[in-house]
């Protein structure tokens, strides 16, 4: 297999890499692995420390890296893109403007992950229509967030297959797990899940062959449930765990349902007040923020981050592999590591992912942007059977999938005036006096996108 990564300097590559060449030994043998990066020197960095990791020696597979766009497209079998859009100290003040109007704020299912969006969207529509003309059979992977308004765009726009993956796929099998007690990841969960990215619903699951919904959960989540005590080191990720499943809890109690993933801008849609209070503790005192400083100081651990992984790729033996480090470590849960067992024909693999609807949840149109579970067995992707949305959360979903809709129709015709639909689609405060002034905040924290998309403020003036 041939595989190119767009944001091959990308510091969460190698350890994903290295998960699949633990797991998946032959899927790259005798193929090549591609890092594409407008800044070749940190994707030669990635590149060598792959040709030094352990696992590297049993893999025979040739390690190219490159700025030349064309050349890490043509024939490949796999396009898998992680770029990223967010900087700072943009996305403190996307959150501040959020707050002040009553709006949760994330890079993905927001107003913000819209305006992100029209950062990058026209540049992976671009790379997509020169897939098409370089390798059309290729199958793309978008990490990069908004995925849902990315896949529906490469789907929808070109003749490229893409299938917006989410780092979220594995937190179920921490979530339940804890749930029922433990404080940790167990794969062994089997679900099925629908809905929009970062706020899909459990279907139906089971573990060791009992059932999720009339065995394991009625059990385990009585009156007087408490979380079990979470180990980490940093004091607010446990605090923010215990009260991620506090919700859940909270959410199985009333809806007799669970989220997918406890992605906290998926949650702030069915508990709003709940999360907008997390989301103001959690940025701290607008009035003391400097945005300069945060600027500074966001761009100086970048360019630390980088300089430690380069200076690490010059001296691998010096790098201790089996420490665990999050930039030199191996993860062999990562989704892309079924994906790819299952693209290499080493056995099916069933996934949840993003991709236009096309029948695959029942009461949503063709082209509405969804997430929901499938399998893959080589090159075919088929959705399972009987998948919908639970009550009450269809118009909910629908409203959210028609936003990311909107936003990837707006990117593909670069329409002012798609864009602002999409905005007044968003299923919050809508049409109210309020939300003109938070859109037009919007707009001028983001003055750097395309000038013509831009113009989209004059529709909120009055």
């Amino acid at each position: 297999m041939k595989v190119t990564f767009i944001g091959g300097g990308s510091l969460r590559l190698l350890p994903i890499l290295r998960g699949i060449f633990a797991e998946v030994p032959g899927f790259f043998r005798g193929g090549e692995i591609r890092l594409m990066d407008l800044a070749p020197e940190r994707a030669e960095a990635v590149g060598r420390m792959i040709l030094s990791c352990p696992e590297y020696a049993d893999i025979g597979c040739k390690v190219i890296w490159t700025d030349d766009l064309d050349a890490s497209l043509k024939g490949t079998d796999v396009l898998y893109l992680t770029m990223g859009a967010r900087r700072q100290p943009d996305s403190a003040q996307a959150v501040f403007i959020g707050s002040r109007h009553g709006y949760f704020s994330s890079d993905n299912l927001s107003v913000n992950g819209a305006f992100l969006a029209l950062r990058l969207g026209r540049t992976i529509f671009d790379i997509a229509r020169r897939l098409e003309k370089l390798s059309p059979s290729a199958l793309m992977l978008i990490f990069a967030n908004p995925v849902a308004v990315y896949s529906h765009l490469v789907n929808t726009h070109t003749r490229i297959r893409a299938l917006g993956i989410c780092g979220g796929y594995n937190n179920h099998r921490y979530d339940l797990t804890r749930l029922c007690g433990r404080d940790a990841f167990d794969p062994n969960w089997n679900v099925v899940a629908a809905g929009v990215n970062h706020l899909s619903f459990i279907l139906r699951g089971e573990k060791d062959g009992r059932d999720l919904f009339t065995e394991i959960l009625p059990r385990r989540l009585a009156d007087g449930w408490t979380p079990p005590e979470i180990r980490h080191s940093d004091g607010n990720v446990r605090d923010n765990i215990r009260n991620a499943l506090l919700i859940l809890h909270r959410m199985y109690r009333r809806y007799g349902t669970l989220i997918f993933s406890t992605e906290f801008d998926g949650l702030a849609h069915v508990f709003p007040d709940t999360m907008l209070d997390w989301q103001r503790k959690n940025a701290g005192d607008e009035s003391l923020f400097d945005p300069a400083a945060c600027g500074r100081a966001w761009r100086g651990k970048v360019r630390r981050d980088f300089a430690n992984f380069m200076a690490a790729s010059k001296e691998p033996g010096t790098v201790d592999w089996n420490a665990g480090n999050a930039f030199f470590g191996k993860t062999v849960s990562d989704v892309t590591v079924p994906i790819f067992r299952a693209l290499g024909g080493y056995g099916k693999a069933r996934i949840v992912a993003t991709r236009p609807n096309r029948g695959a949840v029942r009461g949503f149109g063709d082209d509405m942007p969804l997430e929901y579970t499938m399998d893959i067995d080589g090159a075919e992707i088929r959705p399972v059977d009987d998948q919908f949305l639970p009550p009450p959360f269809f118009g909910l979903a629908a409203s959210l999938s028609e936003f990311q809709r909107l936003v990837s129709e707006a990117i593909a015709a670069r329409s002012p005036e798609l864009f602002a639909d999409a905005l007044d689609a968003y299923p919050v405060h809508r049409f109210g006096r309020e939300r003109g002034k938070f859109f037009r905040e919007m707009f001028d924290l983001f003055s750097d996108i395309d000038p013509e998309m831009l113009s989209a403020k004059k529709y909120f003036n009055t």
